[in-house]
């Protein structure tokens, strides 16, 4: 998100690029050193650009943050859309519509640990800075409705629920093996993993575990 006095639209191709180099500055920090060390003075010395042009693109730090988050965004989505019909075909196979997951996750974020950990950590900031939370609303649902209807044609009665058990359990997983990389991650321990969840869904569990949890859950006294 640039600076709200100023237009996307009117951009030159030059500023463009430039806009785009101090996103690309923010992500590196993000990833080195952590959300936490990120300021416009840190990213224009990232970026080897001056403070001034930084606070003329941005304005602020969240900003910063937030047009980073939304790079990471759309580059997943762009992928995880060119899937989307793969994974609509292999409905009718829990272990052939895991397999479509799996390779999504392999390609594009354990093979890119810079990407993974890049959402990972934005993500986690979004807890603090309330400013980042629009934007990850906005593009949680640009996930949920792609897949929607292949969540419904594999058997899920809620699609959202199980789609973010599914995406979820995916992330802690990816995370585990960014923090302690293990030998033949994919076929010992991912490949598995995802289809037990993938099976679960499509089985109705995860819906009807949830169901069942809420009925639990002692009622609040008025």
């Amino acid at each position: 998100m640039s600076n709200p006095d100023i237009s996307a639209t009117a951009f030159t191709q030059r500023g463009h690029q430039r806009r785009e180099a101090l996103v690309a500055a923010t992500l590196q920090i993000i990833v080195r050193d952590g959300p936490a060390a990120v300021s416009l003075r840190a990213v224009a010395k990232e970026a080897g650009a001056s403070h001034g042009l930084v606070v003329y693109y941005f304005g602020t730090r969240s900003a910063l943050m937030t047009a980073a988050l939304d790079n990471v965004c759309n580059y997943l989505a762009t992928a995880f859309e060119n899937c989307i019909p793969a994974l609509e075909a292999a409905a009718g196979k829990p272990e052939a519509f895991a397999a479509v997951f799996i390779r999504y996750n392999m390609e594009h974020i354990i093979e890119h640990p810079e990407v993974g950990l890049a959402l990972h950590e934005l993500n986690i900031a979004g807890i603090r800075d309330e400013a980042l939370r629009p934007i990850l609303h906005k593009w949680g649902k640009v996930f949920t409705d792609l897949c929607r209807k292949a969540f419904r044609e594999l058997g899920s009665q809620q699609p959202e629920i199980d789609y973010g058990f599914l995406l979820n359990a995916i992330g802690g997983i990816i995370i585990g093996q960014f923090a302690l990389p293990r030998k033949d991650f994919e076929k010992k321990i991912f490949t598995p993993a995802v289809e037990r969840l993938v099976r679960s869904i499509a089985g109705g569990s995860a819906s009807q575990d949830m169901s069942a949890r809420k009925e639990r859950l002692p009622k609040r006294q008025a």
